[in-house]
């Protein structure tokens, strides 16, 4: 009797373009163990090949004058020939006023480099065994404000995905310190009422609800009437699309709006993409219809039937985006405030078009953004009670309270600070 073969096919995918790099030995240039045996000086070499491409010539921070300065050894500065002003590698940068060593600095954004989705500032202090949490945190911080003033700028061209994706609010305070599947006693009597409830009864019960939500704050999603917490955001990415097979995506601009609508799309168009001569990809969402007018082309593709439509009819590098976004405030940082969900949004498409670069060459890079967008605005006197009132959204700034508690009360203090989400 012949024995039936049970055994399931296997299948074998085929590597993606990504995976071969990543699994090459191009995907390493440089390690933190490199670093620890740098000299401070040799630091400075590199900082200074980062920021003005030389070591011996640079142009002054003060006033300007491009020439061969006076070095010192001792303190690591130069002199200027021409104002008599003293300089270090990190004068007039979002590192100005800096205390942490060179080489923690540098192996610090190596670390930061290396992580796909990001980089847990926890994790950081605990390798580099900074002395305070608040060191590691403004640290990150000056390097996303980097990439938020020298890497999210400028316009794009050519087929152009755009697409929105739900952040924040994700309701976690509800469901904290509860079991999985947990109803109170008082939600299931209101569930077993509710039932007993005529459908004109529970539409007008449901019309209250939602009524109270609105007045507590809450925002009407426009294209499913859902009523979203106040603390929802969406994040939008415009990603150009290289047109090399395998090679997706090639340059990727961000912002942040409160909901899906034509206002909020038309804002970052007319930011970040240079529109008559562009085609657009997007989804059949209603807030891209109007906008997508103004295109050369207008592609839309039904994602409720396919994910590509015929004649190259997709979204998939923004769908992309918004995955690696997804795994980044999920599964990373937790816990990323509105006010601050834009610089984590473009942290993340730095990421997503540097994918193929190894680890060096990106710190490189966003070192370079962050050497060259001058002194912070977002984050100097941050650990002195001076923290940003606002949050930035694709149609202006908008008001945003300070989360943290006072200087000098102590952070865990249970009457300060936001309820976690």
């Amino acid at each position: 009797m012949n024995k039936i073969d049970t055994k399931r096919p296997r299948v074998r995918r085929a590597s993606s373009e990504a995976t071969k790099f990543h699994m090459s030995s191009r995907a390493i240039d440089r390690s933190v163990e490199e670093y620890a045996a740098w000299s401070e000086k040799k630091c400075v070499k590199h900082l200074a090949h980062v920021r003005w491409g030389s070591f011996e010539t640079m142009p002054c921070p003060h006033c300007s004058t491009c020439t061969r300065h006076y070095f010192y050894e001792a303190d690591l500065r130069w002199k200027c020939k021409h104002c008599g002003s003293k300089f270090s590698v990190t004068s007039q940068t979002v590192f100005s006023g800096r205390k942490m060593p060179y080489r923690k600095l540098l192996a610090s954004l190596h670390l930061w480099a290396c992580g796909s989705a990001g980089q847990p500032t926890l994790e950081l202090r605990r390798m580099l065994k900074h002395k305070s949490y608040n060191t590691a945190f403004t640290f990150t911080g000056k390097m996303r404000e980097g990439l938020v003033r020298g890497f999210n700028t400028g316009l794009i061209s050519g087929v152009v995905e755009m697409d929105g994706a739900h952040a924040s609010g994700r309701r976690a305070s509800e469901k904290r310190g509860k079991p999985l599947n947990y109803r109170a006693p008082s939600e299931v009597l209101e569930s077993e009422e509710s039932a007993l409830l005529t459908t004109a009864a529970r539409q007008k019960k449901r019309r209250g609800e939602k009524a109270a939500a609105i007045a507590a704050g809450g925002k009407v999603d426009p294209n499913t009437g859902q009523v979203f917490p106040e603390t929802r955001r969406m994040v939008f990415t415009m990603r150009r699309r290289s047109g090399a097979k395998g090679q997706g995506a090639v340059i990727t601009r961000v912002g942040v709006g409160l909901s899906e609508t034509p206002d909020v799309v038309e804002a970052l168009a007319k930011s970040y993409v240079a529109i008559p001569e562009s085609v657009l990809a997007t989804d059949t969402g209603t807030a891209f219809s109007k906008l997508g007018k103004r295109f050369q082309l207008h592609m839309q593709v039904n994602h409720s039937e396919t994910l590509s439509g015929p004649d190259g009819a997709h979204n998939n590098n923004a769908e992309s985006f918004s995955a690696r976004q997804d795994r980044s405030e999920k599964g990373v940082y937790l816990n990323i405030e509105p006010k601050y969900l834009h610089d984590y949004a473009v942290e993340t498409a730095f990421r997503e078009d540097n994918r193929r670069k190894a680890p060096g060459a990106q710190a490189d890079l966003a070192l370079h953004h962050a050497l060259n967008v001058g002194e912070s605005h977002f984050w100097r006197g941050y650990t002195h009670g001076r923290h940003r009132g606002y949050e930035v959204l694709a149609t202006g700034t908008r008001s945003y309270p300070s989360s943290g508690p006072p200087k000098g009360v102590a952070q865990m203090a249970a009457h300060f600070g936001r309820l976690p989400r």
